[in-house]
């Protein structure tokens, strides 16, 4: 099916994060709810929650639950949750024949149909791997910051390091883990990755040719590669997309897919409907009344209506039985 796609989220143990999902799942089903083939969660929380509200939106066919692959260990952010991100980017591949995937957090915002306009783009170039922002520049034109990785990444470059945490150690990369990401690390630099350019984190596109590759480099059941690194999972993209001399590029400009920044949102509620941005992010907030208050503006200026959050459903969101 042209336009095909599965959704991918790593699912904290806040409890505001099921409200925050309950959206989520809400614009899906509404904007997009016959092109999307599932959404995906990890599970970071023990004992897990309850989904039904979730699936009645959705369908309960859409909705696929995981219990975080991590299993509390890695860096709730870094490693940890790239491991998440990488089992569901395998499970969406692997249960469905998705065009694409989009990877998000739970602090986004969908505020139309995106389908389309991104399935568009990765037929028209069998060499795309990453539609995202901040590749290239953000969503305000800046250019992308120059990476503070970069030194990071050339101590996995090399074969012996001494290592001090969590104990004085010499650690090799002639085995295992530690030599396949030597070893793609290498492939990136070969491919040209020198300035480190990775998608910003909060939602992106990944195409099935970036699955073919991961397949072709025999990563497939190997999501715990990176759990002991200190690496984010944008950034990790980012690498195996160069790694496999796959192109990334920025789909941020007006009438673009993606506003996504890193902190707060790239403008005001009112200039993102008029420039006509589909996902948005990070709604993220000093309280949950204000991150309420900002989405509900979002969908009113977006004249996106979906259904609220009951105050009794919030109580059976957020159990934990």
């Amino acid at each position: 099916m042209a336009g095909a796609f599965s959704v991918v989220l790593s699912l904290g143990p806040d409890p505001f994060e099921m409200e925050r999902l309950h959206y989520i799942a809400a614009a899906l089903a509404k904007v997009e709810g016959n092109n999307l083939l599932s959404l995906i969660i990890l599970d970071d929380c023990k004992p897990a929650r309850e989904y039904e509200s979730i699936a009645r939106l959705l369908g309960h066919k859409k909705l696929q639950i995981y219990p975080s692959p991590r299993q509390l260990r890695g860096h709730h952010w870094r490693g940890g949750l790239a491991t998440n991100y990488l089992f569901g980017f395998e499970a969406a591949f692997g249960s469905d024949s998705p065009e694409f995937i989009i990877m998000i957090d739970s602090d986004c915002l969908l505020l139309r149909s995106f389908a389309g306009g991104l399935s568009d783009q990765f037929r028209a170039n069998a060499n795309l791997g990453i539609i995202a922002s901040g590749i290239k520049a953000d969503p305000t034109g800046q250019p992308a910051p120059e990476c503070t990785w970069r030194d990071h990444f050339f101590k996995w470059s090399r074969r012996l390091r001494f290592r001090r945490t969590p104990f004085p150690r010499l650690e090799t990369a002639f085995f295992s883990n530690n030599r396949t990401i030597r070893r793609l690390l290498l492939n990136a630099f070969n491919n040209r990755w020198h300035e480190v350019a990775s998608p910003q984190g909060g939602a992106f596109a990944v195409s099935a040719s970036f699955y073919e590759a991961y397949v072709q480099h025999q990563l497939t059941g190997r999501h715990g590669l990176w759990l002991k690194t200190d690496l984010t999972y944008d950034l990790i993209f980012g690498l195996l997309c160069a790694a496999f001399d796959l192109q990334a590029i920025d789909d941020n400009g007006p009438g673009g897919t993606f506003a996504i920044s890193y902190q707060r949102l790239p403008f005001p509620p009112e200039e993102l409907i008029r420039r006509g941005y589909a996902w948005v992010h990070s709604l993220k907030c000093n309280s949950v009344e204000e991150e309420r208050s900002l989405r509900n503006d979002l969908l009113h200026m977006g004249q996106l209506e979906l259904p609220p959050v009951r105050q009794n459903e919030i109580c059976r969101l957020t159990s934990r039985p």
